[in-house]
């Protein structure tokens, strides 16, 4: 079945329509199975960035997006919410990603995001996420509440909280600098130039009030270690 196309069967007609942002195809496939495997559920399309998911949003009108938020190209997945939310479409986002430090959810939550689960909970946590967001409930997976309210109780990451002015992307790249990563390595691995790369550091570096690279790398690394405790 192309992308895009809805699919007909043995859903019933006023089945809970979803969209899949997930850019590796054996996720995308595990996810659309375990979906597919209700009655009053069905994927109408699927998109592996999100430029291409949001002209999907916008034509098919789903019921829920399921979104990444590392994605391959410019956009990520924490800015594909903030674009749909600014464009007022009905869509309700519930990101599934690997991220579990507690700003990425805070950030995917004021974006819009109506839910949030990490990749490492059961695969069924995927349905009730559905059903709970679609009754207009706020879904968050058990391992990453638990992280959430450590954070509000222990305040771990107070010499960090200027990152929360940063973009998706700046996040993810900030991350990946503090993991050890090299600018090319992240262009590499997120699929943007290295001159892209590069513009979110600076950025980063300008938001931060950071004046070197080393300043930065140094930020980073603490914001990572803090977001391990």
């Amino acid at each position: 079945m192309m992308k895009g196309m809805k699919k007909t069967g043995k859903h019933d007609a006023g089945a809970i329509t979803v969209l899949i942002l997930e850019d590796h195809p054996l996720m995308r496939k595990g996810i659309r199975e375990i979906i597919e495997h209700e009655k009053d559920m069905t994927v109408c399309a699927e998109a592996d960035s999100a430029n291409r998911a949001v002209g999907l949003i916008a034509r098919l009108d789903p019921d829920i997006a399921i979104v990444d938020i590392s994605l391959a190209g410019e956009t990520g997945g924490i800015d594909l919410i903030k674009a749909m939310t600014g464009r007022g479409m009905r869509t309700k986002a519930i990101v599934l990603t690997m991220h579990g430090e507690s700003l990425y959810v805070e950030q995917a939550l004021h974006a819009g995001a109506r839910g949030y689960i990490a990749k490492s909970e059961a695969p069924q946590i995927i349905i009730g996420a559905i059903r709970d967001v679609m009754k207009g409930g706020l879904f968050v997976s058990s391992s990453v509440s638990g992280i959430v309210i450590d954070r509000l109780v222990n305040d771990a990451v107070e010499p960090c909280k200027s990152v929360e002015g940063l973009t998706g992307r700046e996040l993810e790249i900030l991350e990946l600098i503090g993991k050890g990563y090299k600018p090319v390595d992240i262009s590499k691995s997120l699929n943007l130039s290295i001159n892209t790369v590069e513009t979110h550091l600076k950025n980063s570096r300008g938001k931060l009030g950071l004046s070197s690279s080393g300043d930065l790398m140094r930020h980073a690394i603490e914001w990572v270690h803090s977001n391990r405790k």
